[in-house]
């Protein structure tokens, strides 16, 4: 099995209460072969480029889209933090508060770009 990095201290900054909200996400590990990681790395750097579109034209429903397909398959390759932290996102923009969808949306960004280029 490869080893991944988690992300949890990122999201705990973002989102305090992460330890009540993580168990939703646990998933039983899955053994990650080369292949599978590789398109995890493909599809997280598209979906958050989708996450950085929606954010420039100010398209609430393409970040909700990114946020949501980021969330169901961070959970599938072990990242239940960053599950929460994308469930995060698609809650602040239904409830319209932009300055925090901005902050949420930078920092799983930020999140994704460092962790595709370490894989690369």
């Amino acid at each position: 099995m490869i080893e991944m990095p988690r992300a949890i201290e990122l999201v705990r900054e973002l989102v305090p209460d992460l330890n009540e909200k993580i168990g939703s996400f646990e998933v039983e590990a899955i053994d990650v072969d080369d292949e599978l990681l590789e398109a995890f790395y493909e599809e997280l750097d598209r979906l958050s480029g989708d996450l950085q579109t929606g954010l420039d034209a100010s398209d609430d429903e393409q970040i909700r889209m990114a946020a949501h397909s980021i969330k169901g398959m961070a959970g599938t390759m072990g990242f239940p933090e960053i599950s929460v932290l994308a469930r995060e996102i698609e809650m602040t923009v239904r409830g319209g508060d932009r300055e925090r969808t901005v902050t949420l949306c930078t920092s799983l960004i930020a999140w994704a770009r460092e962790f595709v280029a370490a894989g690369k």
